[in-house]
Order: structure tokens, then C-alpha cells, then sequence
């Protein structure tokens, strides 16, 4: 069960930027060991087609193993983030958060926006 509450709205400048920031974390995990392919197009479509929970734990890999996200990319990430009392991760409120915490509240988010990557690539067609 998640510790933080998901605003699953990813609407505006401020879901874009947090899909691509989530795209960043995907294409991270190429470089990996768990990536089973070498070619990029067929690792992106073999994640793609991965069920929900095998997502998860690919980018939990993908998040601990330290994915270069740059603060800007944390904080649209995390701007859909609300703690346990419905309190906005700002960016105060996050720099008072422990590393995994982080982490946890980033692998939330990140899932919730690849549940709704269909809606993306249909509007970007």
C-alpha cells in the first residue's frame, strides 16, 4: 500500500513534464542487466507489455540502482505526490523526506503515469 496519496490528473505543462521525466527512469533500464534485450525499440515495447506489477518492480530497479533524475525531473515527478494527511510534496516537504522515502513516493507516481501512457501517445499522434 502506497504511504502517499496519487493525484492521477497528469493534465497540463505539469503532466508532460512529468512523463517525460517517468521516460527517463523507462530508458534507464536498458542500461541494465534486467533489460533481456539489447536493441532499444524492443525493450521499450517488452516493457510495455509488462503487466502492472512487473513495471513496478523494473522501475524500483531502476530507481534504487540511481537513475540519473536531475532535480527539476524529481520535483514534476513528485509534484502528483501528496503525503499521508493530503499535503503536496513541495519542494520544502521533500527535502525533509528520507532518500528511500523518496524513492517510494517517485516509483508511485511513475506507475500511476505509465498506467495512463495510452492516453499520451494518442494525444501526441
Amino acid at each position: 500500500m502506497s504511504k502517499f496519496i496519487i493525484n492521477t490528473e497528469f493534465r497540463g505543462i505539469a503532466g508532460v513534464r512529468a512523463y517525460h521525466a517517468a521516460l527517463t527512469l523507462q530508458r534507464s533500464i536498458y542500461y541494465t542487466p534486467i533489460c533481456p534485450h539489447t536493441d532499444y525499440v524492443k525493450a521499450t515495447e517488452w516493457f510495455d507489455e509488462l503487466v502492472d506489477d512487473e513495471k513496478r518492480r523494473i522501475l524500483k530497479v531502476a530507481i534504487d540502482d540511481g537513475a540519473e533524475l536531475d532535480a527539476e525531473e524529481i520535483h514534476a515527478i513528485l509534484l502528483f505526490a501528496k503525503d499521508q494527511n493530503g499535503v503536496p510534496l513541495g519542494k520544502e516537504s521533500i527535502n525533509g523526506l528520507e532518500a528511500f522515502a523518496i524513492h517510494d513516493a517517485l516509483l508511485d507516481v511513475v506507475c500511476e503515469i505509465f498506467k495512463k501512457k495510452v492516453f499520451f501517445y494518442q494525444t501526441n499522434k
